[in-house]
This record gives structure tokens, sequence and C-alpha cells, in this order.
């Protein structure tokens, strides 16, 4: 077994602390897309959407 000095010790954890910072956002990122894509599946089965044809959205896009 390998001995550890406070020194590395504390250098680990700082390693760690910045991939559980970096960890932190990109889950704060999926939880805000899964919430909007509910919301969107909501409106859909709500009724709340419009539904074109793919000629009339390839059109509609082009516009963009």
């Amino acid at each position: 077994m390998e001995t550890q000095t406070i020194d590395n010790l504390s250098k680990e954890v700082m390693l760690l602390k910045k991939e559980f910072a970096k960890m932190k956002e990109f889950m704060e990122e999926d939880l805000e897309f899964a919430k909007r894509t509910e919301e969107a599946w909501q409106e859909i089965d709500e009724g709340k959407c419009t539904c074109i044809n793919s000629e009339d959205f390839l059109k509609e896009i082009k516009k963009w």
C-alpha cells in the first residue's frame, strides 16, 4: 500500500472538487434539457402544436 502525504491528498481533493464542479454543470444542463423536453411533450399531448407536411416544413426553414 502506497503512503500518501497530506500534500498529495490535498492536491487530489482539489482535482476531485474541480471534476465534481464540471459534472454538476453538465447535470444542471441535462436537467434543464429534460425539463424543456417534458414541457414540449406536454404541449404536444395537449394539442398545442402545429402539424405541417415535410414539403411545407422545408419551405418554412428556407425562410430562416
